[in-house]
């Protein structure tokens, strides 16, 4: 045997002897808690292998109800330490490394209620996994790295009210996963990779009362999958490929950021967060019990689906496809008598009748900005009792009888002008009156996208907007520059004489550019370049361009001859 084996063989065994005296980790309830957690306990920083699992010390916990490890290196469920606490209610792992889970893990019997194993590495879910905890009422398995789960999981668990497995990567969900839950209520599939919701899949869950299913890329998902249960609470599927959706009663329905075209609810709902979706079509049985709609970014053409709301307090149509507020059931005025939050902001909408906001008299919240629209009668608005906030930028206006307006809206705090055609005199005038009744004039944006990506606008006061946001992201940089002209320096609004001066060398050519002139510039510009070229075929024609060409050809070969001499007589000298 060489001296270098005999050496590897003496280190080997040093090692091992090593590793056999290592004990693990021993962790005893009595001592470990505080003497003040004798119900609750918190422990962190542990450390335990699959090797060298935890080790529980002969200390019963008799009081204790509530036992939360967080923050250590536990790769296994510690059994032993449950055994310890025969009446514990509630057993948190969170951030633990917990990488598996066997159906050995709990003891048979174990009154433990509530279970949450957060932030951990468990990779699958196997079969009758928690088949001995008969009084679990709530499992949480979210942030994990789940991509398999048993069809028979969940097996044993009849008393389950609450299921979260949110944010894993669950792919496929087995026909029968949850049929033994029948009094579940609660469940959280959000930010998965679900490919398929069917009628199946929740057929045996006749109480549940919240789902969310948000952020899943579904390849299929049948219209009634949920149209059996009887009242949701509240149902989340944003961001996915949904595109026909049946419910019979719904509180709080969130679709936001899909391809839904279709919404069918037979029954009552009271709030549709629907925004930025393919909408074309939107039918609730119980109209009156509607209190909130934002389907702002869709394709809707008309308010016909709306009409009936009376109990209707919050609407956001913006960025759809509507020419015109006339209805079937309404052709004259919008019939929401309850509504205060009202946004037609970036339509197509062109006209308004006298009559549109008659019976509107609780609005507070108008938005009419980005649209088509050639004039406005301020007589329209006088219904509007309560307005206070009142948007009309982003149209080709170039008239507003905006005295009046004030004079007959003693509520109004903010008005939104700018972007319309008005004349830069008009304009100035008609700010300066408004900021001697104290009339906030936000400097608002909106995105170019035609898509449904967005829609939203970005809504700032000039008191509040530094200089620097203001350069950066308004859009009409032109049209607010002229504010540097309309706002004096004043000691109340150092921000705003501020933010006009920057807002001001962005355009740099006149404070107030409209379209109209930017149009007439690019016109001159044209015609100039038209009248140069002629000139230069006129001078072509009557061959003078050549002999100008040779004439400085030849002036510049005497300039270079002359430099030579004058170089070759300062050398000899």
């Amino acid at each position: 045997m060489s001296a270098n084996t005999f050496y590897a063989y003496f280190f080997l065994l040093a090692l091992c002897s090593v590793c056999s005296t290592t004990k693990a980790f021993t962790l005893n309830l009595t001592e470990n808690c505080d003497a003040n957690q004798i119900y609750f306990c918190t422990l962190t920083n542990l450390s335990s292998t699959l090797r060298d699992p935890m080790l529980v010390a002969n200390s019963t916990a008799p009081q204790l109800s509530e036992l939360v490890l967080r923050d250590s290196i536990i790769p296994r469920i510690p059994r032993s330490l449950l055994d310890q606490a025969p009446t514990l209610h509630g057993f948190i792992m969170h951030n633990c490394e917990l990488q598996r889970l066997t159906v050995f893990d709990f003891p048979t019997g174990h009154p433990l209620q509530t279970l949450v194993l957060q932030a951990n590495r468990i990779s699958d879910v196997p079969e009758r996994s928690f088949v001995t905890l008969y009084a679990l009422q709530e499992l949480q398995l979210g942030r994990n790295m789940i991509h398999m789960v048993h069809k028979n999981a969940f097996a044993g668990l009849r008393r389950l009210r609450y299921l979260d497995l949110q944010q894993n990567d669950i792919r496929e969900l087995p026909a029968s996963l949850f049929d033994e839950l029948s009094m579940l209520e609660h469940i959280d599939l959000s930010s998965n990779n679900i490919q398929r919701i069917d009628v199946n899949t929740f057929a045996r869950n006749m109480n549940l009362q919240t789902v969310l299913l948000g952020d899943n890329s579904f390849a299929t998902f049948e219209s009634d999958s949920l149209a059996h249960l009887v009242h949701l609470h509240l149902l989340d599927i944003s961001n996915s490929n949904v595109k026909l959706l049946r419910l019979q009663s719904v509180d709080t329905l969130l679709v936001q950021g899909g391809a839904l075209e279709d919404i069918v609810i037979s029954g009552s709902a009271v709030k549709v967060h629907a925004a930025n979706n393919l909408l074309t079509r939107l039918e609730i049985g119980d109209k009156r019990s509607v209190r909130e709609l934002d389907l702002h970014g869709n394709r809707l053409e008309s308010l016909d689906s709306v009409m009936g709301m009376m109990n209707l307090q919050r609407l956001d149509v913006a960025r759809n496809q509507l020419q015109t507020l006339r209805t079937s059931e309404s052709p004259l005025y919008l019939a929401l008598p309850n509504l205060v939050h009202l946004s037609l902001s970036t339509n197509q909408l062109k006209n308004l009748t006298l009559e549109t906001f008659l019976l509107l008299q609780k609005l507070t919240h108008l938005d009419l900005s980005f649209n088509n629209l050639l004039n406005l009668d301020q007589r329209l608005f006088e219904p509007l009792v309560n307005l206070e906030k009142f948007y009309i930028e982003g149209n080709r206006l170039h008239s507003f009888d905006y005295e009046k307006f004030i004079e007959s809206h003693e509520y109004v705090k903010e008005l939104g002008i700018f972007d319309n055609e008005w004349e830069y005199r008009y304009m100035r005038t008609m700010v300066d009156y408004l900021k001697e009744h104290n009339i906030q004039l936000p400097v608002r944006f909106t995105s170019n996208s035609n898509g449904n990506s967005g829609g939203n606008h970005i809504d700032t006061t000039l008191n509040s907007l530094s200089a620097t946001d203001k350069a950066a992201h308004h859009r009409y940089a032109s049209t607010a520059s002229s504010l540097n002209d309309f706002d004096t320096p004043d000691a109340d609004m150092p921000a705003a004489s501020s933010a006009a001066a920057a807002m001001t060398d962005i355009s740099g050519i006149h404070p107030y550019l409209t379209t109209r002139d930017v149009l007439t510039l690019v016109i001159l510009l044209l015609v100039f370049l038209i009248l140069l070229l002629q000139l230069l075929s006129f001078l072509r024609e009557e061959e003078c361009l050549p002999t100008c060409c040779n004439r400085l050809v030849r002036n510049a070969r005497t300039n270079n001859r002359r430099r030579l001499d004058e170089e070759e007589e300062d050398s000899e000298v």
